[in-house]
């Protein structure tokens, strides 16, 4: 890679850093607001059926960044333990019913990428706002992994893996979802 796109990436690295969560992604080139759309079903914490307004359309939504707890690609970086306290709990579950209570009678903004806006199942991929009265808006991809519903998917890099991998530190810090079964001393040594 040569030096000058080595520094235009840690350029846009700290712009991202130094913006909020929302703002860091709904401010970069690489995304854009495309859709509002009306969420019909939940399939899973970080995977949606939605109509999209006004296209008459209904597509698959994956959340970006997210992993799902049940997905056993996505919890092979977990500890045996976490995932073994994942199975018996039913954390997919609690999950995806936070999910599904979040979006009833919702209807969200749908942000994707600019141009590479389907995954390798024809899924859009995309972040979810859910629109509020104030400027407070709701990003539901952040918010599942601050409640350690989730975690920071790390198959790839998106503009918002270093803000969700601070989310998904504090959820472990503070014991949240699935990281409810640690021990404070034993926080740091379970994710490898």
């Amino acid at each position: 890679m040569s030096r000058s796109c080595v520094l235009l990436c840690m350029a846009v690295l700290m712009t991202f850093l130094a913006t909020p969560l929302g703002a860091a992604w709904a401010s970069s080139h690489w995304y854009t607001f495309c859709y509002r759309a009306r969420v019909l079903e939940v399939e899973g914490p970080n995977l949606l059926k939605v109509k999209l307004l006004g296209r008459d359309q209904v597509v698959t939504l994956r959340l970006i960044g997210v992993g799902s707890p049940r997905n056993r690609d996505r919890v092979k970086h977990l500890s045996p333990e976490i995932v073994s306290y994942i199975e018996k709990n039913r954390l997919w579950e609690e999950s995806r019913q936070y999910v599904q209570s979040v979006l009833q009678d919702k209807i969200v903004q749908v942000w994707t990428k600019r141009g590479d806006r389907f995954d390798d199942k024809d899924r859009l991929l995309g972040y979810i706002v859910i629109p509020a009265d104030s400027d407070d808006h709701l990003e539901l991809n952040g918010e599942i992994i601050r409640r350690g519903l989730g975690f920071v998917t790390r198959d790839h890099i998106h503009v918002t893996f270093a803000r969700y991998k601070q989310l998904e530190d504090e959820a472990r810090k503070n014991r949240c979802g699935i990281w409810r079964a640690l021990s404070s001393g034993r926080i740091s040594t379970l994710v490898r």
